[in-house]
């Protein structure tokens, strides 16, 4: 992967990363100089380099009385990202009270793809009971990305949620000894036996919210917020799990 597309997903765009890697590599330039190095117009230089002096990725001089820019110490990225994360945790609960405001109404929200799949993942992270429950594959969902896997059980561990996992028999013995080595006493596992097929999906359970999830193409996810629908399933999960 190019470190365009790194900075791609750190949200910045095309024009904004040419002039950002411009600027890294040619060092102090002036608006017409960078126009004709990026091949983007002067016009719209002038509004991308006022975007990303907001962002405090470039620094604004003066060479021979014209303004001139000159990219700032990369680590920049860093602080822009934690300035980010306190302006999230700040409206974070006027956030969440808005989200839960009609918290009793059943509400259904569909991801495709497993891009948008992820970000059920990591939305179980803000159960405020600290609890997952989840029956399925955890070896479907590691061998689709590995790395995505140990990081969302590393964030559950970090976070203290204690996870209930009810697992198919091939993950039991795949990757269920990883898993409690990096959980310890947060992953709790129960694995179902060996006459029940390998199934591709995965059931999350967390608060009012519960996930069907397929792990194989067409990948897809769909989220019903209930608590009657929850408590049901919450239910129903427990009384798999006093069974097996």
């Amino acid at each position: 992967m190019s470190i365009e597309d790194d900075l791609r997903k750190f949200g910045l765009h095309k024009s904004e990363i040419r002039i950002y890697v411009y600027l890294l590599e040619n060092g102090l330039s002036t608006p017409p100089i960078i126009a004709r190095g990026t091949g983007i117009a002067r016009t719209n230089c002038y509004n991308i380099l006022h975007e990303l002096k907001e962002k405090g990725l470039i620094l604004e001089q003066e060479k021979q009385k014209r303004k001139a820019y000159l990219a700032a110490d990369p680590e920049a990225l860093v602080r822009s990202l934690e300035e980010k994360k306190e302006l999230i945790d700040r409206i974070l609960p006027d956030l969440r009270g808005l989200y839960t405001i009609q918290k009793n109404k059943p509400k259904i929200k569909f991801y495709e793809g497993f891009e948008q799949v992820k970000q059920v993942y990591w939305s179980a992270l803000g159960t405020q009971e600290k609890r997952i429950f989840a029956l399925g594959s955890t070896k479907e969902l590691s061998n689709l990305d590995p790395d995505f896997f140990k990081r969302f059980i590393e964030e559950i561990t970090q976070r203290e949620i204690l996870l209930q996992d009810i697992l198919s028999h091939d993950s039991g013995l795949q990757t269920a000894p990883q898993t409690k080595k990096i959980m310890g006493m947060f992953y709790d596992a129960k694995v179902l036996s060996e006459k029940y097929q390998e199934f591709p999906t995965d059931i999350v359970l967390w608060d009012d919210s519960l996930a069907l999830i397929t792990l194989r193409e067409p990948i897809f996810a769909t989220v019903l917020t209930s608590p009657i629908l929850a408590k049901t399933f919450r239910i129903i999960l427990s009384i798999i799990w006093d069974k097996v």
